[in-house]
């Protein structure tokens, strides 16, 4: 140690290690994080992108797999073959017809729930999760939710609540059953806003904004529309060079 280094000690005049603005020292501080996850996978129109240009981006994203599509196979095989995160894309109402009482699970309800799930399972094999496709009455109905995390716990999936609804049950439902979870934050579209690719860039920005103030955010858009492509494609690298990390959903579990 030189002369310099140890008198400044002993005076204790060593400046203060650069900080992160909370006090914690830069070296130590974790990047924010987001996760970007994109829906309705496997569900193709005309003007859809294809699934290669989706599949070439070479950051972390999250694709959920919708069940019952002409393509939900091939879709669930080209996310994992791409090594990106794979979830199934669950939908309730109106895909399904439902009873939803206030205070009991409809053995119907039940029913109809357990056998698009076992067929979600088998055409989407090796899921990390599971998130909700539209669904407005069915995640706020806590008797179905709470009978929905008892099915697919014993699968090892976490849930990401996509919170369509505002008032979704779901995410409290699956944090009750000991499920590892998320809900999501913010859509990359709205309506009036869809393939927009500005508006999608407005979005991510507040996500990047409340990942900062709370270390993590989520975002969801959907693949159907060419605007929300290149402002991924566009955007992403653009706030991975301000310091923010994208990660998989699955990064993001409470």
């Amino acid at each position: 140690m030189s002369d310099k280094i140890l008198l400044a000690l002993l005076l204790g005049v060593l400046p203060a290690a650069a900080s992160s603005g909370d006090g914690v020292p830069l070296a130590a501080a974790e990047k924010p994080r987001i996760a970007v996850v994109i829906d309705d996978f496997g569900l193709n129109y005309a003007t859809t992108p294809k699934d290669e240009a989706w599949m070439a981006i070479g950051f972390p994203i999250t694709f959920a797999v919708m069940p019952e599509s002409p393509r939900t196979k091939a879709a669930a095989q080209a996310v994992k073959s791409a090594g990106h995160e794979l979830i199934i894309h669950f939908p309730f109402d109106p895909f399904l017809s439902l009873d939803l009482p206030k205070d009991r699970v409809s053995g119907s309800d039940l029913d109809k729930v357990r056998k698009l799930l076992a067929k979600c399972f088998r055409d989407i094999p090796g899921p990390a999760g599971i998130n909700t496709h539209r669904s407005y009455k069915a995640t706020m109905n806590r008797p179905l939710m709470a009978a929905f995390m008892a099915e697919i716990k014993p699968q090892g999936v976490y849930f990401l609540d996509s919170k369509a609804a505002p008032k979704s049950a779901a995410y409290d439902e699956a944090r009750k059953a000991g499920l590892r979870w998320a809900a999501n934050d913010f859509f990359l579209e709205e309506p009036g806003h869809y393939n927009d690719a500005a508006f999608c860039a407005k979005m991510l920005r507040r996500a990047a904004a409340l990942a900062r103030k709370r270390g993590s955010a989520m975002a969801i858009g959907h693949h159907y529309y060419r605007g929300t492509l290149q402002c991924v494609e566009t955007e992403v690298p653009k706030l991975q060079a301000e310091g923010f990390e994208f990660v998989f959903a699955s990064a993001l579990l409470k």
